[in-house]
C-alpha cells in the first residue's frame, strides 16, 4: 500500500488537482518513492507532476510508466516551462502546470524544446511493447519474453532486475524463480518489474519494464523494452521480425508492437524533440483477432498456432502510423464480425 498523499516522501506541494515533485539529477528513475507518490496520487483522483530543469534526463521505465494519468506530466523548466514529452508551453493556473494555447486553441511549441538534435547525443532506440500469455499453472515461470527479448535484440540476457529503479538483483540462473515467486506473492495485484541489460563490449544498451498480470485467459506479461542502436538507423524489419517469429515459437503472442524513436544513448529520454518516431510491425497471436483478408501479413510462430507479423515500415516514416492505424480498425472489424 503507498503511503497516503499527505505523508507520501518527495512530493513538494499537493493541490486540489496535482501532487508536484522536484527533481534535479542527471537521470530520474523509476524510484520507490516516485512510484509512491504516483499511486498515493491515483488513489486520490489527482495528477502527478515531475519538475526538473531542462538538463535532467527520464529513464526509459520512467518515461513509459509515469505519464499516463490525467494533468500528469513532465515539467521541464527553462526560460519558459514546457512539457517535456510534448514540447507544448506550460503556465501554473494556481491549482497545476496546464498547456499553453493560442488564438487556434492549440497548444504553443516551446523553443527550448526544439534543441537541434545535432547537439545531442541522440541515437536510434528500437522499443517494443510485447503482450505475452502463460497457463495459469503453480509451475509456470514468468520472465521468459523478457530474457528472449533482451537476448535476441541485445546480444545477452538481462543482467539485473527489481521494483524499481535502481535495480537491486541480479539476472541469473535463479533469477526466474525468483521473480515468478515475487509475483506469487502479490498477485491477484499485478507486478511491475524494471530490467536492464548488459553494459559490456558487443552488448546494445537497452532498459525497460513487464507487468506480470493474472487474467481469466491467463497470466500475462506485459513487457516494454528499449535498445540504443550504435547510430541512427533502426535494425533491419525483416530482422525483427523474425526475432518476435523466435518469441512466439516459445510462448504464446498476445499483441507485439515493435517501433523506433531517437532517444539517448543509453535509451534515456531527453526533454527535447530527437525525431519523429515510426512504426515497424504488429504482431497479433492467434486467439486476439481475425483481419480482413485485403491485409497482408507474414505467418510466424509454429505452425499448430500460428501468429501473424504485419510489416509497418522501417521505423523512420510518421506517416506509417495511420497504416497502423488501418490495420487496428481492421482487426477491430474482423473481431466484431467473428463476434
Amino acid at each position: 500500500m503507498p503511503n497516503a498523499l499527505d505523508y507520501s516522501p518527495g512530493l513538494d506541494l499537493i493541490t486540489d488537482e496535482v501532487a508536484v515533485m522536484m527533481q534535479d539529477r542527471p537521470v530520474v528513475g523509476l524510484s520507490a518513492w516516485l512510484l509512491d507518490a504516483v499511486a498515493a496520487a491515483e488513489r486520490e483522483g489527482r495528477g502527478v507532476q515531475l519538475v526538473t530543469p531542462a538538463g535532467v534526463r527520464l529513464s526509459y521505465p520512467a518515461r513509459t510508466r509515469l505519464f499516463s494519468g490525467r494533468n500528469t506530466r513532465w515539467v521541464v523548466q527553462s526560460d519558459e516551462a514546457y512539457d517535456g514529452l510534448t514540447g507544448v508551453k506550460l503556465s501554473w493556473d494556481g491549482k497545476k502546470f496546464a498547456p499553453v494555447t493560442g488564438a487556434d486553441g492549440r497548444g504553443e511549441l516551446a523553443a527550448a524544446w526544439m534543441t537541434d538534435p545535432q547537439k545531442l547525443d541522440v541515437r536510434a532506440n528500437l522499443q517494443v511493447l510485447a503482450r505475452v500469455r502463460y497457463p495459469a499453472l503453480d509451475s509456470t515461470i514468468v520472465g521468459r519474453a523478457t530474457e528472449l527479448l533482451f537476448t535476441e535484440l541485445t546480444g545477452a540476457p538481462p543482467i539485473g532486475w527489481g521494483t524499481e529503479e535502481p535495480l537491486n538483483r541480479p539476472w541469473n540462473a535463479e533469477a526466474s524463480a525468483s521473480l515468478t515467486a515475487y509475483c506469487h506473492r502479490r498477485s491477484p495485484r499485478p507486478s511491475l518489474l524494471t530490467v536492464v541489460g548488459a553494459q559490456t563490449d558487443g552488448v546494445l544498451p537497452a532498459t525497460g519494464s513487464a507487468v506480470i498480470n493474472s487474467r481469466p485467459a491467463g497470466i500475462e506479461e506485459t513487457v516494454m523494452l528499449a535498445v540504443a542502436q550504435p547510430g541512427l538507423e533502426p535494425p533491419d524489419a525483416d530482422t525483427v521480425r523474425d526475432v518476435i517469429g523466435r518469441l512466439a515459437e516459445e510462448v504464446e503472442l498476445v499483441t507485439v508492437l515493435v517501433s523506433a524513436a531517437g532517444a539517448a544513448a543509453d535509451t534515456t529520454s531527453y526533454p527535447h524533440f530527437t525525431g519523429f518516431p515510426g512504426p515497424i510491425g504488429l504482431a497479433i497471436g492467434p486467439q486476439e483477432a481475425r483481419i480482413g483478408a485485403s491485409t497482408k501479413s507474414v505467418p510466424i510462430g509454429p505452425a499448430s498456432r500460428p501468429a501473424a507479423w504485419y510489416g509497418l515500415g522501417d521505423g523512420t516514416r510518421l506517416p506509417d502510423w495511420e497504416r497502423l492505424g488501418d490495420l487496428l480498425r481492421s482487426a477491430i472489424s474482423g473481431t466484431n464480425r467473428e463476434g
